[in-house]
C-alpha cells in the first residue's frame, strides 16, 4: 500500500507542476505582444553614408511632440527624422525604417517613450500626449 501512495503522490505533484507550467506558458504569450519595443534613432535625413545607413544626431534635434500626437511626420523635424529600429554602427543606423510602426512601444536612445503600444492606446494610435 505504501508504494501505491507514493506513487499517487507523484502523479499529484506531475500534474500541479504541469498545471503551473501551462498557465504560465499561457500568460507570458498573452502578455508578450504588449512587450514589444522599438529605438527611434534621431537621424539626419540628408547625411547618409556609402551603404545608404542614416548618421544618428543628438535627438534633441527631433521634435517629440509631433511623434506623440500620432502626426503623419512621426517626429520630422526640419532635415531630422526618427529612424524606427535598425542597428546603430559608428554613429549610423540601418535596417530600420522612417515609417513610424503602430502597436508597439517605442522608446529614444535615451529612453523616453513617445509611443505606447499594445493594448489601450488612445484613438489606436497608442500615441501619448498631444
Amino acid at each position: 500500500m505504501a508504494a501505491a501512495d507514493a506513487s499517487r503522490r507523484r502523479s499529484s505533484s506531475v500534474v500541479v507542476i504541469g498545471a503551473v507550467g501551462a498557465l504560465s506558458l499561457a500568460v507570458a504569450g498573452c502578455s508578450g505582444q504588449d512587450d514589444r519595443s522599438v529605438t527611434a534613432y534621431c537621424v539626419d535625413r540628408d547625411e547618409r553614408n556609402s551603404s545608404g545607413a542614416y548618421q544618428v544626431v543628438d535627438e534633441d534635434r527631433c521634435d517629440h511632440r509631433d511623434s506623440d500626437s500620432g502626426g503623419s511626420g512621426g517626429g520630422y523635424y526640419g532635415g531630422y527624422h526618427y529612424y524606427y529600429g535598425g542597428t546603430p554602427r559608428s554613429g549610423y543606423v540601418s535596417g530600420g525604417s522612417l515609417t513610424r510602426p503602430r502597436d508597439v512601444t517605442i522608446q529614444t536612445q535615451r529612453g523616453v517613450t513617445i509611443q505606447r503600444g499594445g493594448a489601450g492606446g488612445r484613438d489606436g494610435s497608442g500615441g501619448i500626449g498631444g
